[in-house]
């Protein structure tokens, strides 16, 4: 009898502590978020790091995005994800709607008056404004982590006072800003330029080569004349009929060149 009982306790808990498993099994995890940290950043609650848009700022009181047409409308956005700006009438303003002609405008954003949250496809930031009837601006940050030049595209109005914008830029992954701009595979300045080393392109790279090339070549060349050579004044130029006739040379050549092309006659044996 105590035998029976002890299986049939050892069963209903080995069964009770399985139905436990599977509920906690089949729950949903708990839903992703960005928690603010700044009027520029969040902080995803996945751990996998900021989204930070501190470094995506206008010039002094100008926004980063200025007049930017939405064909449709025939109205004009202004927009700073970071930072405040003032333009016609709109004041202290993250975003700003102007009418055709610029001469009015209509804040639809206040800087600081921001809100961060996940909609399950990416991070979107709101802008308020006003009192009473408020004006919601909702940005779509989409990460893109070869976007180091952000890309923005006013969508206009959606609705009553509602607006809705989307911002493209690395600055949108989790991880890769900071207040400083990208951390890693952007250039300086945040421009990936092609056809360069750091901020210094090729040609440049090759001028400097050139021009050491020269110097080099020179004073090796005057030690070579003046200590082995014996040579004072203008024979210590190394190869110095070389660069006596060279200028006449040039002369000739680009004198050949352009009556080519304005199809004069030529004869290059006089050169």
């Amino acid at each position: 009898m105590n035998i029976n009982f002890a299986r049939i306790t050892c069963f209903s808990f080995v069964i009770t502590i399985a139905t436990l498993s599977s509920q906690t099994a089949s729950q949903p995890p708990p839903p992703l978020n960005c928690e603010l940290k700044s009027p520029c950043s969040c902080t995803m609650d996945d751990g996998s790091g900021d989204v930070d848009l501190s470094s995506l700022s206008g010039p002094s009181g100008q926004p980063m995005f200025k007049d930017v047409l939405v064909p449709e409308e025939g109205y004009y956005y202004s927009y700073s994800p970071c930072g405040s700006f003032t333009e016609v009438e709109c004041q202290d303003a993250a975003a700003c709607v102007l009418d055709e002609n610029k001469a009015q405008s209509q804040q639809i954003g206040d800087a600081g008056r921001t809100s961060f949250n996940y909609d399950g496809d990416h991070v979107v930031v709101a802008y308020t404004s006003g009192e009473g009837v408020l004006k919601l601006t909702m940005v779509n940050l989409i990460c893109d982590s070869t976007a180091c030049d952000p890309i923005f595209v006013p969508n206009g109005e959606q609705g009553a006072g509602q607006f809705e914008m989307t911002l493209t830029t690395i600055c949108a992954c989790p991880g890769k800003c900071t207040a400083s701009g990208p951390t890693s595979g952007c250039h300086s300045g945040h421009h990936s330029n092609g056809g360069s080393v750091g901020s210094i392109s090729v040609g440049t790279i090759l001028v400097i080569i050139f021009f050491a090339t020269i110097v080099l070549y020179l004073t090796a060349g005057l030690a070579y004349m003046r200590f082995r050579k014996q040579s004072t004044g203008s024979d210590m130029i190394p190869n110095k009929e070389f660069w006596v006739v060279l200028p006449s040379h040039v002369l000739n050549g680009g004198k050949f060149v352009v009556s080519k092309i304005l199809r004069k006659e030529a004869n290059y044996d006089t050169i």
